[in-house]
């Protein structure tokens, strides 16, 4: 996959979940975001807390990586490459694969253990989602492969920018639906 077709489908893939959440969860009472549809699951609110405290760390980080990467003028490779880390995100993150097995996540990022969950968490996901369209609109300018960011928990190695950018959509896209069903069944 080229660096190009990749940054078109995640820009489609996130204007498709911005239309999403603006027309399923903007207007939706907090007490409808509040309800568990099971004792052990997530709410609605909770699926955004969560995905907000992976922007939070993330977003800045992307963004100063682009700014370093067009200071070193790495400008735009042809083919798009990815590593053993990025990989395994991905396909751990990938919707397709909810069903395969639970995945748990960390406590510092699990709404039902340490973190805090706002009351404006879909406004914040939406500002979110604007500013990583933002940043995929810059990274059209650089070179995907070269710049490096270390994960939230695990400092050993680092996902290539790339591999970041597409297992963030793809990460949001799998809350996303776990939100919906968390409005569904309640």
């Amino acid at each position: 996959m080229t660096q190009s077709d990749l940054l078109d489908r995640l820009e489609s893939d996130l204007n498709d979940l911005l239309k999403r959440v603006r027309t399923q969860f903007a207007d939706s009472p907090q007490e409808a975001l509040r309800l568990r549809p099971f004792p052990e699951k997530w709410n609605a609110q909770e699926c955004f807390s969560h995905l907000n405290a992976q922007f939070d760390y993330y977003l800045p980080r992307i963004e100063l990586a682009l700014h370093k990467a067009k200071a070193r003028k790495w400008f735009p490779s042809e083919e798009r490459q990815s590593n053993w880390l990025g990989r395994q995100a991905i396909r751990a993150a990938n919707p397709a694969f909810m069903a395969e097995r639970p995945r748990r996540s960390p406590k510092a990022i699990n709404p039902s253990k340490l973190l805090k969950v706002r009351d404006n968490e879909v406004k914040i996901f939406l500002i979110n989602l604007e500013m990583m369209l933002r940043l995929i609109r810059q990274g059209r300018e650089v070179d995907l492969n070269k710049p490096r960011i270390k994960p939230m928990r695990w400092h050993i190695s680092s996902f290539r920018l790339g591999d970041l950018l597409e297992y963030l959509v793809i990460h949001a896209q799998r809350h996303l639906i776990q939100a919906q069903a968390a409005v569904a069944t309640t």
